[in-house]
């Protein structure tokens, strides 16, 4: 069976179904939908897609991507309800878009680093501005974007401008200053110096992991998931021991925390 023809009537009956939920005598619930409610439910799918990546089950990560499938073909539905907008005209558009930024690969130009092939996206994306005026280097950040991920495209955005360390040794100097910087603030005894202290720090700690090709995003929600496991487990052990948190000093509960990792 050819694949593609195969895929080509899946997506069709997909969108046979959504026209049929949208349409007269269908779902309640789908008619209401607006272009803006699918796209933060895209939004919301788009972070289970990873949990489910980072979960290590194939099953769980090709159900999540099917969710966002499904809501990619759902969004261009709605637009296609407000004016004709061709799936392969759009396909056809962004893969013309993806060679004419990778000259390095397609074309005769060289790139030998991730930073350099950074550089050259963003170089080609300003000579595509159809204005006279050139872009700011740092437009285009959606203001909605969660706060970790917009500290990284607001750096990735200025790394392709040329405004970047060299490697990962002064990102760690530059957080060793922002940790004294902080314990400044925090003696001066100012709340909202040591709140500006402390972003600074979370967004010093995003260029790093940026440096170091760690998704910060990824990097906290593993902490943050290892340390409600190992909570869990304190707390059983405590409990198995006839005690609770109230009758006990931290000294030892940090001894049973230590046990529980």
């Amino acid at each position: 069976m050819n694949m593609i023809s195969e895929t080509g009537r899946e997506i069709e009956s997909l969108r046979s179904t959504l026209r049929k939920l949208r349409g007269k005598g269908g779902c309640p619930w789908d008619m209401e939908q607006s272009l803006d409610d699918v796209i933060s439910y895209l939004i919301d799918e788009a972070y289970e897609l990873l949990h489910a990546e980072k979960s290590g089950d194939p099953a769980l990560l090709e159900e999540e991507f099917g969710d966002v499938f499904f809501l990619v073909i759902f969004i261009h539905e709605l637009m296609l309800e407000r004016k004709d907008s061709q799936l392969a005209e759009l396909i056809s558009r962004v893969h013309g878009k993806i060679i004419s930024r990778h000259p390095h690969v397609f074309g005769s130009t060289k790139a030998s680093s991730c930073r350099e092939s950074i550089a050259e996206w963003e170089r080609i994306k300003q000579s595509e501005n159809k204005t006279d005026e050139k872009m700011p280097a740092l437009s285009g950040i959606p203001a909605a974007l969660p706060p970790l991920r917009k500290a990284f495209s607001i750096q990735k955005k200025a790394a392709g401008a040329g405004f970047d360390w060299p490697d990962h040794t002064g990102v760690i100097e530059k957080l060793y200053e922002e940790i004294e910087e902080l314990k400044s603030a925090i003696d001066e005894g100012g709340k909202e110096m040591i709140k500006e202290e402390i972003g600074d720090l979370f967004f010093t700690i995003v260029n790093l992991a940026r440096k170091l090709n760690v998704d910060s995003e990824s990097a906290i929600s593993a902490s943050s998931e290892k340390f409600v496991k190992r909570f869990y487990l304190m707390e059983k052990k405590v409990r198995e021991r006839g005690l609770s948190f109230q009758s006990m000093d931290l000294t030892e509960l940090e001894a049973i925390w230590q046990e529980s990792k």
